[in-house]
């Protein structure tokens, strides 16, 4: 567990900067146990099974090429342009997948346990890892008992998958005036990611610009304050915490055939909800169904991973 120097150093980091690497956040067994869960449930394409069985999707595959690429512009062909089953954006999503942009998506395990037999590892013991790290004092509170989990999910970039916009998770509290962070993802990485994988890259200190984006970025740009964008590279076991504020993006996942997949919890002031990053329809809804009617009951007999 940090010292309270390194915690003082951590938080006085974080608040500058808008995020902090953390080496080695998830002790070994934990980081074990989600790296099986990840491996074993290949989420990815028993979702997109279920939504084309479902009625939501015209095919059941996560994309599919439209077009061939021969290589002749260079690229050294064996690529294309593909087509994707799920629309972009919360509006086209579900509330237990969204795609974030083309090829890039994200599960909320929270919500996809109201329906699926997961068999997650221990949330409690996860949720102490976080704890033991002092992640608490980011949002301003000495007490983990003082904030709550927003969500859970994984971050999945797949094969092809472009460089992502730059954007922000969530909006300031305050537009008038900047207040510490009041919510926060924390990233760990279930293995090694590496460049070609596609690490997040950060703008450091816009957690203060994006209050009032456009005119704070010409300002700070004018003043030279504006700072670079960085990328951390993170190792298994390894945790990249940022403000909900900062703009940030995915690089491009350019591997032939290997998932980048990140366990994100999101972490935030008791007071906080966030009803932005996810709408309430549900997979296993009609796809005419009502929202409300769609989240009004949680299924009894939970679908098992193993059909289809």
């Amino acid at each position: 567990m940090p010292a309270l120097d390194d915690h003082e150093s951590q938080c006085k980091s974080f608040d500058q900067d808008g995020f902090l690497v953390m080496r080695d956040l998830l002790p070994s067994d934990i980081l074990s146990e989600w790296k099986e869960f990840v491996g074993q449930q290949d989420l990815v394409h028993w979702l997109f099974r279920e939504l084309h069985s479902r009625g939501h999707t015209a095919f059941a595959e996560e994309s599919r090429i439209i077009s061939s690429n021969d290589g002749n512009d260079g690229s050294g062909g064996g690529g294309g342009s593909r087509e994707y089953s799920l629309g972009h954006g919360v509006k086209n999503g579900f509330c237990e997948i969204v795609m974030r942009s083309p090829g890039r998506y994200e599960i909320s395990l929270l919500n996809l346990e109201k329906y699926a037999q997961l068999s997650m590892p221990s949330l409690p013991n996860l949720y102490q890892a976080l704890e033991k790290a002092g992640i608490s004092r980011f949002l301003s509170q000495d007490s983990w008992n003082n904030v709550s989990i927003s969500n859970v999910s994984l971050v999945v970039s797949t094969p092809g998958s472009a460089t992502q916009g730059w954007h922000a998770d969530g909006g300031h509290v305050d537009l008038q005036k900047h207040l510490p962070c009041h919510c926060l993802n924390v990233f760990c990485a279930l293995e090694d990611v590496t460049r070609q994988l596609g690490p997040t890259e950060l703008r450091p200190g816009t957690q203060v610009h994006t209050r009032n984006l456009g005119p704070m970025m010409l300002a700070a740009h004018c003043q030279k304050t504006l700072r670079k964008p960085m990328t951390p590279i993170l190792s298994a076991g390894d945790a990249l915490c940022f403000d909900y504020r900062i703009l940030h993006r995915g690089l491009p996942n350019t591997t032939a055939d290997q998932n980048r997949c990140m366990l994100v919890i999101t972490v935030a002031q008791s007071w906080f909800k966030d009803l932005l990053n996810f709408p309430k329809k549900s997979i296993f809804s009609k796809p005419d169904e009502d929202e409300t009617e769609a989240t009004s009951e949680v299924n009894e007999e939970k679908v098992s991973l193993t059909q289809n």
